[in-house]
């Protein structure tokens, strides 16, 4: 079985590299609406380069799976800005993309928690307006369906099951493109595992599973009793996981700096002796590439599993 690790948004060993400068509204609309494009597009092309030199680092230490800042484009999707981020960018995103598919780098996106399709009809209008500019930035780059667009069911309501029945009803709104990479995940506090993978069976979307929130809001059964159907959700492209451990007993649901093994290494041994050919491991983690990379080399001091990149393992 083929392991291949990655990390969220961005590279602390690259120093002063950021995907994320932000561009307020504010700002926006204090300036001139020329001058204030042009300066938020400038931003834009810095987080764009920024990214650019952390796939030119990933590629050089066998990293092949990345998870790319929603912040790229500041106020893309605000109202009164709406900027077209394949037009504007289409060149750089295309090279990007390229250089991702030469190097087989997964890349993915995961917008914020306000990204819920189970709101009210203006919530959900901004959460399609969300999705679209992160199918768009994936879009541009010329990736398919492998890399994806993750969110989180949503809000309870006060009625889970009416909530539920409301993201049914809501996800035909969503353009067929974007629900082809589009998962769910369980979360730390509402949707358990269990319950996050029936909305996906019955959606016919792949769940993202992350098990760090199943310790938080554990469903009746271990993850493992749930991995086949979990899998099979995914369709036939390689599953994805989050995997992160708690700051501490008393912040629980906060990452720690880095990612315990074991715990990662009695579940990968599960996807083993079911028999999958590879599983992609998403570091959750304040540490980011650096805890992505102690991560490898703990999972690699394990009796039959290779490290035969700088974040892919064989076992």
């Amino acid at each position: 079985m083929e392991i291949r690790l990655g990390y969220v948004s961005t590279a602390l060993a690259l120093f002063h590299n950021t995907p994320s400068s932000t561009f307020t509204y504010k700002r926006f609309g204090a300036l001139p609406r020329e001058e204030a494009t042009e300066r938020l597009l400038q931003v834009a092309r810095n987080n764009l380069e920024a990214t650019r030199r952390i796939l030119y680092y990933n590629a050089a230490h066998g990293v092949r799976l990345f998870r790319l800042s929603s912040a790229l484009v500041p106020l893309a999707t605000h109202p009164d800005v709406e900027l077209d981020v394949r037009e504007r960018f289409g060149v750089t995103l295309a090279e990007l993309g390229a250089f991702a598919r030469k190097e087989r780098m997964r890349l993915s996106m995961h917008p914020n928690q306000f990204t819920l399709l189970n709101g009210s009809d203006a919530v959900v209008a901004a959460a399609i307006r969300d999705l679209e500019y992160h199918a768009a930035i994936l879009e541009g780059m010329g990736l398919d369906e492998e890399h994806i667009v993750n969110i989180h069911i949503g809000g309870v309501y006060g009625d889970k099951p009416s909530a539920i029945e409301r993201l049914h009803e809501q996800l035909p709104r969503v353009p067929e493109r974007i629900r082809a990479r589009l998962t769910f995940e369980n979360d730390d506090k509402t949707y358990t595992l269990e319950e996050t993978l029936a909305v996906c069976e019955r959606a016919g979307q792949p769940m993202m599973l992350d098990l760090h929130h199943d310790a938080c809001n554990p469903s009746p059964s271990p993850p493992l009793e749930y991995l086949s159907r979990v899998a099979a959700s995914w369709g036939g492209r390689p599953m994805k996981i989050h995997v992160s451990s708690p700051k501490s007993e008393k912040e629980f649901r906060s990452h720690a700096d880095d990612v315990e093994a074991g715990p990662v290494a009695a579940f990968l041994k599960g996807c083993r002796e079911a028999g999958l050919p590879r599983i992609d491991v998403m570091v959750e983690a304040k540490r980011k590439d650096l805890a992505c990379f102690r991560l490898a080399e703990e999972l690699a001091g394990i009796r039959g599993i290779k490290r035969i990149e700088g974040a892919v393992l064989q076992w």
